[in-house]
């Protein structure tokens, strides 16, 4: 009867520790946000901002951070900046906004977006970064 009791305990057991570790395993969910976040930069960086404000929109309402901070800055500076207004829900910019508050910093590494200067005479090329100096004059 023990010998019953103590294979019963170890199935058991087994039984258990594997659900455990089932459970605890990585869902890939994280994966398939970065790769859509990668999406909507690439966007970006090809000048198509509709199609990025877009994708980031829609990321930053199923909650990720970077997109609602880049969506933020879309939404305030894309008239000025980019000469195109989007729109979003005031629910939305209270979500987006509420996130960004409690985020404390990014999760990724920020994106290095280079200014493109378009001129008359050929293709954009990046616009020269200017140095800041800080010393005393």
């Amino acid at each position: 009867m023990n010998a019953i009791r103590s294979n019963w305990r170890r199935v058991l057991a087994a039984v258990f520790t594997t659900a455990l570790l089932g459970a605890s395993l990585p869902t890939h969910a994280s994966d398939i946000a970065d790769r859509e976040y990668d999406r909507a930069v690439k966007s970006f960086r090809a000048g198509r901002t509709s199609e990025a404000w877009g994708q980031f929109q829609e990321l930053a309402s199923r909650g990720d951070v970077d997109s609602a901070r880049i969506a933020l800055f879309m939404l305030n500076y894309g008239p000025a900046l980019y000469g195109k207004q989007w729109d979003a829900l005031p629910g939305q910019v209270e979500y987006w906004a509420q996130l960004v508050r409690n985020s404390g910093t990014s999760a990724r590494p920020l994106p290095v977006f280079e200014p493109q200067v378009v001129s008359r005479k050929g293709a954009p090329r990046a616009a020269a970064v200017r140095g800041i100096s800080l010393s005393a004059r």
